[in-house]
């Protein structure tokens, strides 16, 4: 793996903030000339630094405001096949494999109570899924997709 130049962090924080930036405004706010940056940029995306540009929507603005953290115990046999099928379930919008008292942590966003038992029945008839832990989430403190960029 690469190691990242200081530049590389200024793009990737630029970037995390506002991914519609131009290469001009980038260029302006980092002092990187645009060729540099778009011959980095694609560098970084090649190396997989980054994965993909997209948008972030506000779940709760949008009715995805039922959330559960939920701790799944699994057989050792069947864990990655659980995994993969938790990965599947729409309404799971992450899959954590854990050193914790649960093989797995999840979080599902579901627009109803009705939808999230649905949810965690579907998660229940997994095979090699011996129990779940559910909490609800009552209130949302803080909640970020980006990620903390220091020197490294």
């Amino acid at each position: 793996m690469s190691r990242l130049s200081d530049d590389d962090l200024m793009i990737l924080r630029e970037l995390q903030e506002d991914g519609r930036i131009s290469y001009a405004s980038l260029s302006k706010k980092t002092g990187i000339p645009s060729s540099t940056l778009h011959d980095k940029t694609k560098r970084l995306i090649s190396e997989g630094f980054i994965k993909k540009f997209t948008v972030v929507i506000d779940g709760e603005k949008i009715g995805l405001n039922n959330i559960a953290i939920i701790g799944v115990q699994t057989g050792a046999k069947e864990f990655k096949n659980v995994a993969e099928k938790l990965c599947d379930i729409k309404r799971v919008v992450y899959v954590y494999e854990t050193t914790a008292e649960f093989d797995l942590m999840i979080k599902v966003r579901a627009y109803s109570r009705n939808e999230l038992s649905e949810i965690l029945n579907q998660i229940r008839t997994i095979d090699g899924v011996d129990d779940i832990y559910i909490s609800s989430v009552l209130d949302v403190f803080k909640e970020e997709q980006t990620l903390p960029l220091n020197k490294i």
